[in-house]
This record gives C-alpha cells, structure tokens and sequence, in this order.
C-alpha cells in the first residue's frame, strides 16, 4: 500500500487532522507490513530478517503473534501534531488486539534546552523560553541528568508565572505531579518526562509501550553495517542522490549529509559518543579480519574481529570491551530497523513520512526487501490566546513603501511649500540622468554627478518631511509588532501539555475513533 506523498501537508486550521493512509484502509496497512516481512528469508549476518524480527518483536514489544504499531519522537516537550500519532496508534492497536509503541528518541539531541511558554502581558502576547535543563550542544537527551526536587520546583514555578491562571487549566499540574513524583525511580530527566507524558495520556485513553532507543536498539543492523559499510554508504549516497533529484534539492547537505568515505575509513549512520561528550560520526576501517573504530574519523575507538560479529544477543559481547562508548542510530538508521525487525506499521509525521522514501530505497537496494507500508498522522491545534489579523504581507508591504520613500519621496510626501523647488530639482536630476544614458553612456563621471544630484535632493525631501517619515517607520514598527504576537499566538508548535481538557478532547474527536477503522 503506496502512501501519498504529494497529500503530506500541515493541517492549516485550528482542529484540523492528517491521518494517512484513510483509517479503514490502516488494518489493511498493518496487515501487508506483517505479511511482506515475518517470514522473510533474506540474509542477514547468521540468519535471516524474518528471524531476528521475531527475536526483536518479543524483546520489545514482549509478542510476536500481535499487530506491533510504532511511532516514536524525542523525549522533550512534543506539541499536538506529534501527541496525535500516539492516540491513533493506541486507537489502532485496541481496534486490532494489538500493541503500541512509542521509540523515546533518547539519542538525539535536543535544538534547545528551553520549553517555550506562550505568555499574555497587557496587550501583548509573546513566546517566553524557560530552561528545563542544562545541556551542552550536541550532547543527547539521555545525557540530562535527574532533576532535584528544588531544580523541579524552580522549573514549575517559571512556567506557571509565564502562564497565570492559565496554568492550573493546563495539563502542567498533571506534567508535574507525575514528573517529580518519580524522582527516586527515575535514571534520567527521560525517565522524568516520559512520566510526566504518560500521565497526561493516561487520562484521555492514550495506551502505549514507551521503549527508549538507548536501551533497545540491540541490533543486528549495527553489526552489518559494520561488517558492510561500504556496500552501506553506496546504498545510503545513492537513495539521497535520487531524493535530491526527484524534489529538486540541490547540495549534499540536505535533507541529510551524505555519508563520507576518507583514508580508508568509511562513515556510518551512527552516532558514538562517551558520557558528558558530544555525539560524534561513527568511521569503520577493515582491515583484514579487524574491524577498526573511530569517532569523527580522528580518534580511535577501538577494533571488533569481523569472525566475532555474528548475531544481535552478542552485540555487547562483542562491542562491550570498548569501555564507555555508546552506539546510537542516526533517524534514517533508526527508522529502517524499526520498520524492518519490530514494526507492522510505522507511524510517522510529515517530515519523517517524507523522509522514509529515502528508506525505501535503502531497504530494497541493500536489503533486497519490498519496503513496508507506513502511515502518517498530524493535527494542528492552537493554544487559545488573543490575536490579531495581522499578516507577513502587510509588513512586506510597509517595508516596501518604506524603501521606495527612501529613493522615491515625492511619490509618498506631500508635494507644497518648501517641497516644490526640492521636487523640481530632482525632477531636473533624473531627466538628466537618462540623457546622459542614452547619449553620452561613457561619460561616468557626469553620470556619477547626476546620480548624486538625484540623491541630495531625495534626501532633502526627506529631511525636510522628517515627521512623516517617522509616521512611517512607527507604523511599520507596530506592523511588525502585531505580527510577531500574532505568530506567538498562532504557533502550532507549542507543547500539548499547554491546552485545556476541553481542547484534548476535541482533538481526540476529531481523530479516527476505533470504529472508524472498520474492523
């Protein structure tokens, strides 16, 4: 069951959903994903895909003999969008007697360590980022340690100043009861939001298995890149080189790097990092039987025997003795292995549903399988604040006229008194100038002298209207003004903790309920 592509877009309205393929087409979905991949006989390493996909389903997922519907994001602050994937995932599974789950991207690393807070001060509206933890750039979620009690509580008492009353109508009470009150079991602020998540979703009905990649990606795709890696990174350059040039995306940057081959070292999509380091590129050199490891290409991890890398139980057997070195997966290696060894469907947003053609490819291309179906769910919920109709056009409009009065004042000043003589005088200049163009284009320096006449005299009009100017730029200022607490107000991009029940609800309804599954 091919997705669509060209009907990935952002639901535009308050309310408004995305959810593909159609619900009763998704028991369908789920069941072609099952099919194509359970008994699959393709090799890989000792075995075959349809057996380590056995193995992977009951480690994670604790059944094989279930429909498996995963999804998966970061663990920080997801807003409505991203939280719809996990209602109709649950939905899915209590409709078809099956599982979910949700992949807590604990490797990645966050863009900011701020949770935005819509804030309402007088007239204004205004997005106001509150820390939630202290994070080197480039190091991943599961590097945020605990947070203490009184770290916890200067966390909550930013967000609820930021919000006022809106607070307590929020789910933040539920966030944080949830997310401190697992402090002593908790390993990691992972471990913390994922709580404080869950319990969100445990009062609308929201079910799923949260499986954080950094303790579950034990995987046999790891050891096979390793064993492959070039025959890997052909695969891997070639599907981007087709994305590129089916979507018209020129560099080799975007959507993603390609994978880079260098003095004998060949990158892979993983990530390696120690504790309190950055995530760096993961380089493999063989030589012989050896296995040569090295971060960023620059230093040495260590050596594996290719004879050792056998099969998926024996991972840290084999990667264990290279002492406090983690191997993560990048998104596209992540995705691949989810869809390939646990998944019977995999949910994805829109920038990840766009994203898997590139999977596809890989998956067929080197693993020499047919690519499961895959769905895509979105919504777009607003936060319910004061707004204006304010627009980014209107703006663009002010800041043009702005820039014609600047080189064309007469157009936009009233032209009496003092201003008559000023205007004829600039009047006289540009004729002058396009004589001087078109009779004597060589003469630069006449030409020079007129431009500058043209000049003066536009900024004598200027100065001598300096009060309407200044009306100008005050309602362009304001302009700009509406617009940035328009755009605060009007992000979709908030977290879902931030809305009332009411909202949730709504949005529940307005996704696909189990009936509409047709099962």
């Amino acid at each position: 069951m091919e997705l669509d592509f060209t009907k990935l877009k952002t639901p535009s309205g308050h309310g408004s959903t995305l959810v593909l393929p159609r619900p009763v087409e998704l028991p369908g979905a789920v069941e072609e994903g099952g099919r194509l991949l359970r008994d699959s006989k393709v090799p890989l390493l000792d075995s075959t895909i349809g057996e380590w996909r056995r193995r992977t389903r009951e480690r994670i997922a604790g059944t094989d003999a279930r429909p498996i519907l995963v999804t998966g994001h970061q663990p920080a602050f997801v807003h409505a969008g991203v939280w719809a994937k996990h209602v109709v995932a649950s939905r899915l599974a209590q409709a078809l007697d099956g599982v979910a789950v949700n992949l807590v991207v604990d490797n990645d690393a966050p863009r900011s360590t701020s949770l935005e807070i819509p804030r309402i001060k007088g007239d204004r509206v205004d997005a106001v980022p509150v820390p939630f933890a202290s994070l080197r750039s480039g190091q991943a979620f599961e590097q945020i340690p605990r947070q203490p009690a009184e770290v916890t509580s200067r966390f909550e008492g930013a967000v609820r100043e930021a919000m006022g009353d809106r607070y307590e109508r929020s789910q933040f009470p539920v966030f944080f009861e949830s997310f401190g009150g697992i402090r002593r079991d908790a390993r990691d602020w992972v471990d913390q939001a994922v709580a404080g998540r869950r319990a969100i979703e445990a009062r609308f009905g929201v079910r799923l298995q949260d499986r954080r990649v950094s303790d579950h990606w034990c995987s046999p795709l790891l050891l096979d890149i390793l064993l492959n890696a070039g025959r890997f990174r052909e695969a891997y350059n070639q599907a981007l080189a087709d994305y590129r040039r089916a979507n018209k995306v020129r560099g080799l940057q975007r959507p993603i790097p390609d994978l880079i081959h260098s003095e004998g070292s060949v990158e892979v999509p993983v990530w390696t990092y120690r504790e309190n380091e950055v995530r760096r590129r993961l380089f493999v050199k063989r030589l012989g039987d050896t296995l040569h490891l090295f971060a960023d290409n620059e230093e040495r991890i260590g050596e594996v025997r290719a004879g050792e890398v056998s099969q998926c139980d024996h991972v840290q057997q084999v990667l264990g003795h290279l002492e406090g070195w983690r191997f993560r997966p990048r998104a596209l290696t992540l995705t691949i292995w989810a869809r390939l060894l646990l998944a019977d469907l995999f949910i994805h947003g829109i920038g990840g549903a766009k994203y898997d053609r590139i999977s596809n490819r890989i998956m067929a291309d080197y693993y020499g399988v047919t690519p499961p179906p895959i769905a895509c769910v979105s919504a777009t919920l607003l936060v319910d604040l004061p707004h204006s109709d304010a627009t980014a056009q209107s703006a663009a409009q002010l800041r043009a006229r702005l820039r014609d009065v600047r080189f064309n004042p007469q157009r936009h000043l009233p032209v009496n008194g003092d201003l008559r003589g000023l205007v004829a005088r600039r009047a006289a200049a540009v004729r002058q100038s396009i004589q001087l163009r078109r009779n004597r284009p060589s003469d630069h320096s006449a030409r020079r002298g007129a431009f500058n006449e043209i000049r003066a005299a536009s900024q004598a009009i200027l100065n001598a209207r300096r009060e309407v100017i200044q009306q100008f730029y005050g309602e362009l200022k304001e302009a700009q003004r509406r617009l940035h607490d328009h755009q605060a107000a009007m992000s979709r991009e908030y977290f879902f903790g931030l809305h009332s029940d009411r909202a949730l609800e709504d949005l529940c309804d307005a996704l696909p309920a189990m009936g509409d599954f047709g099962v």
